[in-house]
């Protein structure tokens, strides 16, 4: 079966009056082709399609960004491709280095940019400004897809018509980072022009596409582009919202900063992949983190959290007693109550997330903007119950690690370590490699290491390789350089 351009069959998804997720699946098997698209009901079926491939995608999005970073640890019952994954002896064949879930959503997202506008013509209900809010959902989806790939695999196939029938040949060459990259500006900037500002559901304005969630992608996106006044104007639009805001970390006795993992859809939240066990939306976070668990906090991270006794964030929050990550466990922080089903949400962006990139954005800007930077780093600590004060140094590079030490407590297992690390690497053609790599080793300490340090000298091993399936079904694709002559 061809891996990502395979033919797609469609859950009819339907939304309510009520506040029933349109993700509750209704299975029709019914079959994308050009004459599905009757009406408004068929285009919400595949928007909605996409979405729940964003929640098939939590795995990979997990490994992708967390894995060969140095915040979490392998224990429990592992597979042995997580672990070379981990230990950077990884293989075209290993069967987590695949993006096809990525590539699914993408193609669900194109169906909808090229047959969406024609319904208005066939159905009278679906009215242009319905289509036009679709369409800004389809941009936001395709761009938040490509930017996992193009950090994950750096050059990839750059596709941006719906793949339909499964007896043409569909094979395409890669496209540079720079050009993934802009495609994905362009597809986030024109999803704002109809975004909406919030949904009729709580659920929907923090599981669907708002100006919000685009404008932290955005952000995101231009700090990967060194755009940094991009980034910071993006972030602004954000923190004068109105919509969002920094929770408060403690309620008299409670930690409340827990809420935003426990319950969800917090007001701190922007954008998160919705679970719901009572629609029957489950994901594996308790295996993984629990049950049969791969991955615990790992020791550089818990000499992070006793910098500051004090810190919320710390045992009881984001782990337990027995190093295995809280926040996707338990019901109640610093209690041995588990959650009673595995449908967290996966928080893909938060307001802690839009302080901190407007200040990384800060610091790249210069010496005189340290102070704005260092004040954003201090809020999010203050929210945390961190008083010590923060010793950030008086170079880039300090503030830097400032910067990424305090997104290591707040955002970890939360699949971003391995990315704030690559992207300050990449600054100015890689100032920081050694700092990378010190940090990289920090969370694989021991006899690997020596080889782990000399494979990260080449730029190339910073990125996955293309599955070997993707290379037997595209013939115009070329395996990542470093990979080549590996089998």
């Amino acid at each position: 079966m061809k891996i990502w351009y395979s033919v797609l069959m469609v859950s009819v998804l339907f939304l309510s009056s009520s506040c029933q997720k349109w993700l509750e699946l209704k299975p029709e098997n019914q079959q994308v082709t050009d004459d599905y698209w009757a009406n408004k009901e068929e285009a919400e079926a595949v928007l909605g399609a996409a979405y729940v491939g964003l929640q098939k995608a939590v795995p990979d999005i997990l490994n992708f960004g967390e894995a060969r970073g140095n915040t979490l640890s392998l224990a429990g019952l592992v597979d042995v491709d997580l672990v070379r994954l981990k230990g950077f002896s990884i293989l075209p064949s290993n069967k987590l280095v695949k993006w096809s879930n990525f590539y699914q959503i993408i193609n669900y997202a194109n169906m909808v940019i090229k047959y969406a506008p024609d319904v208005v013509e066939r159905d009278p209900s679906f009215n242009q400004a319905v289509m036009q809010s679709y369409l800004s959902e389809a941009y936001f989806l395709r761009a938040l897809s490509y930017f996992y790939i193009v950090r994950t695999f750096g050059d990839a196939p750059l596709i941006l018509e719906p793949y339909m029938n499964d007896h043409e040949a569909y094979e395409i060459a890669k496209s540079s980072k720079a050009q993934l990259l802009l495609q994905i500006e362009h597809d986030l900037t024109t999803a704002l022009t109809n975004s909406k500002e919030i949904w009729p559901t709580v659920w929907e304005t923090k599981g669907r596409a708002t100006k919000w969630a685009i404008h932290a992608a955005l952000a995101d996106v231009y700090l990967w582009m060194e755009e940094y006044d991009k980034a910071i104007i993006s972030c602004n639009a954000v923190l004068e919202s109105g919509r969002v805001g920094l929770i408060q970390g403690r309620v008299n006795t409670t930690n409340n900063w827990f809420t935003i993992f426990s319950e969800g859809n917090t007001n701190e939240g922007i954008f998160e992949i919705q679970f719901d066990n009572s629609k029957a939306q489950n994901n594996k976070l308790m295996d993984l983190f629990g049950a049969s668990y791969n991955w615990i906090i790992s020791n550089y991270a818990l000499t992070l959290f006793a910098q500051d006794a004090e810190d919320l964030r710390g045992q009881g929050a984001s782990y337990a007693n027995d190093l295995k990550i809280w926040k996707y466990l338990g019901a109640e922080a610093g209690t041995g109550i588990a959650r009673s089903f595995s449908d967290q949400n996966w928080i893909v962006y938060r307001m802690a997330d839009i302080y901190l990139m407007k200040a990384e954005a800060l610091i790249m800007k210069g010496e005189s903007f340290y102070p704005a930077a260092i004040e954003l780093i201090t809020a999010v600590r203050s929210r945390a119950g961190v008083s010590r004060p923060l010793d950030a140094g008086n170079t880039e590079l300090q503030l830097l690690h400032a910067l990424l030490e305090e997104r290591g407590k707040e955002f970890v297992a939360e699949g971003k370590r391995w990315f704030d690390l690559l992207r300050i690497a990449q600054r100015n053609d890689y100032r920081y490699k050694d700092y990378f790599i010190e940090q990289v080793l920090a969370g694989n300490a021991g006899a690997s290491a020596p080889v782990i340090r000399a494979q990260l000298m080449d730029e190339n091993a910073h990125y996955l390789p293309i599955h070997i399936d993707e290379l037997r079904y595209n013939r115009l694709l070329v395996q990542n350089p470093y990979y080549e002559h590996l089998n």
